[in-house]
């Protein structure tokens, strides 16, 4: 089987690089005839526990996270990675229960740590967390039922295509733990949705093939409805066969870059770019100026990377 990415299994830059203390080392050990193994653990501050499990490429790793803070995330990392490097997935974007195919052989590490707010604030975190090896995709457990959405409940829904592929972007526009849904079809390989959390509500969706190999990316587009402050989930289709998510490293915390800044975020595919502009805000009110960051698609190791790349004023 070549799927190399089912459900909510992305490749993000790790949230969490700057570590302060050595983590606890856990090896994972799985009973005789058994697939899975559920460890129970406990973290406070900037404590934070590194699981190692052996797996094989092709193998199917599954991680599943139980905490009572909801501060707690997860990172997972290839081969020859730990914290600080790029993680193969991370849950503080993908949500909290991850299932991938894996392509190389060796220790797999999964990271379990506080976000930087209540690590900082010495928050404790208990948590069960169940990590998975099997030789083919998971049995999808079933869901319990949603309850129908009310006659006044917001609901966005949106459809867009490229050739044959179409992709159905859902969301309940949930005040609170908003989520959203890509179901795709027309891939060649695999069609299975992936869901995600976002913050804000959805508004947008576009779609384009942005680097030029005839196989399209996808961006769901957020907003976050008293700032204005908008965010972008960019998505690409590997080949025509799978979808998965890119590494989008949008401009968050450079002063200078982000000088004027106010919200009212506008995103937008540009031939093989991907653009982000907003109005310039000066003591509160707009300036008639315009600052647009440009971004380009570069390879990575576990997964496409959206970069920055030039800001222009107008």
């Amino acid at each position: 089987m070549n799927l190399r990415m089912i459900t909510t299994a992305v490749a993000l830059m790790s949230f969490a690089s700057g570590f302060a203390k050595e983590p606890k080392v856990v090896r994972v050990e799985f009973k005789p005839g058994a697939s899975s193994a559920e460890v129970t653990g406990r973290i406070t501050g900037d404590e934070f526990m590194l699981y190692k499990l052996n797996a094989r490429d092709g193998q199917f790793l599954s991680v599943s996270l139980r905490p009572d803070n909801q501060a707690a995330d997860y990172n997972i990392y290839i081969p020859g990675r730990g914290p600080g490097d790029e993680a193969l997935f991370t849950s503080a974007t993908g949500g909290r229960e991850y299932v991938g195919q894996l392509y190389k052989t060796g220790d797999h590490s999964v990271s379990v740590f506080l976000n930087r707010n209540a690590a900082r604030k010495g928050e404790t975190a208990n948590f069960d967390i169940v990590f998975k090896i099997t030789a083919t995709p998971p049995e999808k457990t079933a869901a319990a039922p949603t309850p129908a959405p009310g006659p006044d409940a917001a609901v966005f829904m949106q459809e867009v295509s490229y050739r044959n592929m179409r992709f159905k972007v859902t969301s309940p526009a949930a005040e609170t733990n908003n989520r959203m849904t890509i179901a795709p079809s027309g891939l060649q390989a695999s069609n299975d949705p992936i869901t995600i959390d976002v913050q804000g509500f959805v508004v947008d969706v576009q779609c384009d093939d942005m680097d030029g190999d005839d196989s399209p990316e996808i961006a769901v587009i957020t907003q976050e409805t008293k700032q204005e402050f908008g965010r972008a989930y960019v998505f690409t289709t590997f080949g025509k066969k799978s979808l998965g998510m890119v590494n989008f490293r949008d401009v968050t915390d450079d002063a200078k870059l982000l000088s004027g800044y106010g919200g009212g975020d506008q995103y937008q595919f540009v031939e093989n770019t991907f653009i982000r502009r907003f109005p310039l805000f000066s003591d509160g009110e707009k300036t008639g100026k315009t600052r647009q960051f440009q971004f380009k698609m570069k390879p990575g190791e576990a997964m496409k990377q959206l970069v920055f790349d030039k800001s222009v004023d107008y």
